[in-house]
């Protein structure tokens, strides 16, 4: 199977990585990972479109979640009639437009990855089918990578990770700053999202960084999905601020999310 596994930022990429290793080490798949890390909307279409064109075989796309790239790539898979497989669709997110752009992209795949009952049972009520309840694959790479280190920061710290609420704009750093109370932050640098530049100026750590930089960290301050499908399995305590993942819940997982995702493209060989 010809598969094209698609990343727009680190968000979606860290939950992809153990999927993505396991497809490689399968030679069932042909795996080709398509980057549009940085793109606008228009880019991510553009070059969507164009890759897709170049590499015609191209027997499934995998994507993830729900940001503005990850729907303009559908959107070109769907218009080459290029079936789509969907991991995260079903969940709720209130106060970002990556909701209604989540529903969006599940409307537009033809599997879906669910990584809670919830979001399948959201998924059904919507009258979709082909749905299976997989888990949360980033619980694999927790669990199955070595990623873990030492503490490279020796002081007590907090990991804030803090965006606008994209639905209507709103940015409350006062309620951060009450939440930091005073503690050592380390900032992480914002994905390019309307009214980003609101937003203090961060670090970017790699999806390895990140866990262990969260592992030893007093308490991750903000509004990060990374709350809801990493922390918890890290045992980290979490301030939710806002509303911008109102409405979302902890994703399950055993630890065999992505062997699940691999039969389960196998089974749907065309």
């Amino acid at each position: 199977m010809n598969l094209a596994v698609i990343t727009g930022s680190r968000a979606d990429f860290g939950l992809l990585e153990w999927p993505m290793k396991l497809l490689r080490e399968d030679p069932f798949f042909d795996v080709a990972e398509v980057r549009l890390w940085g793109n606008s909307a228009a880019q991510a279409m553009e070059n969507m479109t164009t890759w897709l064109k170049e590499n015609d075989e191209t027997d499934y796309v995998l994507l993830l979640g729900d940001r503005f790239e990850i729907l303009s790539a559908a959107i070109a898979a769907h218009l080459q009639r290029i079936p789509i497989a969907h991991i995260g669709g079903g969940d709720v997110s209130q106060g970002s437009y990556d909701d209604a752009m989540r529903d969006c992209i599940s409307r537009l795949s033809s599997i879906h990855f669910c990584t809670s009952h919830s979001s399948m049972a959201r998924l059904r009520s919507m009258g979709l089918d082909d749905l299976h309840l997989v888990g949360n694959p980033g619980i694999d790479y927790i669990r199955c990578a070595d990623w873990k280190r030492e503490r490279t920061i020796f002081e007590p710290y907090v990991v804030v990770a803090y965006y606008p609420e994209t639905i209507d704009g709103t940015v409350d750093l006062e309620a951060v700053t009450k939440a930091i109370a005073g503690r050592k932050a380390i900032w992480i640098s914002p994905n390019k999202d309307a009214g980003m530049e609101k937003i203090p100026d961060g670090y970017s750590f790699s999806h390895a960084e990140f866990l262990n930089l969260l592992l030893h960290a007093e308490e991750f301050i903000g509004n990060s999905s990374a709350m809801f499908y990493e922390a918890p399995e890290l045992g980290v305590k979490c301030t939710v601020i806002g509303k911008r993942q109102q409405g979302r819940v902890k994703a399950w997982g055993d630890g065999h999310a992505s062997e699940r995702i691999v039969q389960i493209l196998k089974e749907h060989e065309k």
